[in-house]
């Protein structure tokens, strides 16, 4: 369990990851949408609009999605 504290200074300090989704791109740097608001940052890798990434000292990397996981009943 963490420290409330803790994590506000984690969130200052600009450590800690915030996830989001690409809502436009040019010239290499995303407009990502998160929880906080809009923010421009570099990307890192490919994506596209849509993607869900984390943002993190400034630059955004792609999250992959979870693949289809067969359900099996027992």
């Amino acid at each position: 369990m963490s420290s409330p504290l803790f994590d506000l200074r984690e969130m200052l300090a600009g450590r800690v990851a915030v996830a989001g989704r690409i809502v436009s791109m040019t010239n290499g740097s995303v407009r990502v949408a998160t929880a906080q608001g809009v923010v421009e940052v570099a990307l890192d890798g490919g994506g596209n609009v849509g993607d869900r990434v984390t943002v993190r000292d400034g630059r955004a990397v792609r999250v992959q999605d979870a693949v289809e996981v067969p359900v099996f009943f027992v």
